[in-house]
């Protein structure tokens, strides 16, 4: 037996990309991954945007966990509240504790199989997203 389905007013799918800005979101989650290409293991984040005309939308951010872009890691973990004393040496990140913590996120535009998309370029601590310019943060 066939299902009836109307598709009148019915779209390809997917979200309209985000506008450029900065938006507070949560840490929603974040999962290690193995680059498809590279082989190389990095970290997944997914941000729940709070509040405004895009409360409750995702954003996603890379951190690679290669030594030598260990840094942008760091710099993220101190913007979600980390203590920079405690991230010398051996850390153990315990990634089930990151969903929760508050943050601001910066989002721009980029071209990706010829369409465009949002993707998030910074995270920065909580209480930021009154700046509007951008590319102070890059």
């Amino acid at each position: 037996m066939g299902i009836s389905v109307d598709f009148t007013n019915v779209g390809d799918g997917g979200f309209e990309p985000l506008p450029e800005g900065m938006y507070e979101a949560t840490v929603f989650e974040v999962e290690q991954r193995i680059g498809k290409d590279s082989g190389k293991p990095y970290l997944n984040w997914q941000f729940k945007i709070q509040g405004g005309d895009y409360d409750g939308r995702r954003a996603f951010y890379m951190t690679s966990l290669a030594p030598n872009a260990l840094w942008k890691l760091k710099q993220v973990l101190i913007n979600l509240g980390f203590d920079k004393e405690d991230l010398v040496g051996n850390f153990d990140l315990d990634i089930t504790s990151l969903p929760g913590l508050d943050c601001t996120i910066v989002i721009e535009h980029e071209a990706y199989n010829g369409e465009m998309r949002d993707r998030v370029i910074n995270v920065l601590p909580a209480g930021n997203a009154d700046t509007s310019d951008v590319n102070l943060y890059r």
